[in-house]
């Protein structure tokens, strides 16, 4: 028989023990609200899902928001790096869990870019970033989750339905409007974008292969080379620091061939490295940077180069007019004749109206409609 004095005695360490836990976690929720207040969406992106070590941290949110499927959420930990949360609320799990978030140009369009897994491959999780330009304070966010070394497959887009914090630093969604982008293209290693932001031309040259900004936010100066090869091309030059070394970032593009490439010399102006770029290019020139006999209208035609083609016959098409009443055969590419479902100035817009068509049961892919087959 057990002693009644060792009984009581277990009850009262239990008793002591139970209390203590209570106080812990009273302790840890008001550590919690101390940090930042409590969010509306789902836990998961929450505080919640980080090892509780890191709760006593200071938790920056930039980016909250809901879309159809997922609650997304950018934050900073302590002052560092932004992560990344991704919830799915289908399956109940994380996607994403506190992941570096790198800001980048994806789809021309500043975004914050991460890794996670979805339906069993590795992809990239990209919350892209639109800053309203009457507010400020406020913003929209869309998430692409893309595969392939150039963002262009593109598997799945859901807009935000509600941001619920919107406070990126100031300038991240600014001055990604097409009239704002100069030059935009990818390269197998590189993503390339010269860009106007406050009365100045930047240049963005992001390498997926390293995940590194080897030029961020540099100053592009136009360069107007008097010897071939490069004398009918529109150059432009950003100096930066690679592999410990000064080096010029040069960008090539020739309106009448529509050739673009990016190129790298280092201080004694020897070229180090080029690659042309692969899959659309989006090219605002302004007027006074073209070479001297080469008409603004050349580069103008390239801004509706990005088509939703849909391959079919009279039946087809008259059922993506049934979607899309503007629909008709087109044969002014290079591809043959197919049914142009949207022509679009930009290559994300046109790959989410493919994505929308597909989702529909057509056979559609994006089109690139070259200018010199134009």
């Amino acid at each position: 028989m057990q002693s009644p004095i060792f009984s009581i005695g277990k009850i009262t360490l239990l008793t002591l023990a139970s209390t203590l836990l209570l106080s812990s976690i009273a302790s840890l929720s008001t550590s919690k609200a101390a940090i930042e207040a409590p969010e509306t969406t789902t836990p998961k992106t929450s505080v919640d899902s980080e090892p509780p070590v890191q709760v006593a941290q200071a938790i920056q949110t930039l980016l909250l928001y809901d879309t159809g499927e997922f609650s997304v959420r950018v934050f900073r930990r302590g002052g560092g790096q932004p992560l990344m949360n991704v919830y799915d609320r289908n399956f109940d799990i994380l996607r994403v869990d506190a992941q570096p978030a790198t800001l980048r140009t994806v789809s021309g369009q500043d975004a914050y870019a991460s890794f996670g897994t979805f339906n069993g491959q590795q992809v990239q999780y990209a919350s892209q970033v639109f800053r309203k330009p009457e507010d400020p304070a406020g913003g929209f966010a869309r998430l692409l989750i893309t595969s392939g070394a150039n963002d262009i497959n593109i598997i799945r887009v859901e807009d935000a339905e509600f941001v619920e914090i919107f406070n990126v630093p100031p300038g991240v969604g600014l001055g990604q409007t097409q009239q704002d982008n100069v030059l935009v293209f990818d390269t197998s290693t590189y993503a390339v974008r010269v860009f106007n932001r406050g009365g100045q031309r930047l240049m963005n040259v992001y390498n997926r292969l390293s995940d590194f900004t080897e030029v961020n936010g540099q100053r592009a100066n136009l360069i107007r080379p008097s010897a071939a090869p490069f004398e009918n091309d529109v150059s432009y030059a950003a100096s930066a620091i690679r592999n410990n070394q000064s080096v010029q970032y040069y960008t090539r593009y020739n309106p009448a061939s529509g050739e673009t490439a990016l190129e790298i010399y280092d201080i004694n102006g020897q070229r180090i490295f080029r690659e042309a770029s692969t899959g659309g290019v989006v090219a605002n020139i302004p007027a006074g940077d073209l070479p001297i006999g080469v008409p603004p209208e050349e580069v103008a035609r390239v801004n509706d180069a990005f088509v939703a083609a849909v391959f079919g016959g009279e039946d087809t098409l008259r059922e993506v007019q049934q979607l899309y009443s503007e629909a008709f055969f087109d044969n002014s590419a290079r591809q043959g004749q197919f049914i142009n479902a949207g022509s679009f100035t930009n290559e994300e817009d046109a790959r989410i109206r493919v994505l929308e068509l597909q989702r529909e049961g057509f056979n559609a892919r994006l089109v690139f409609r070259d200018v010199r087959f134009r």
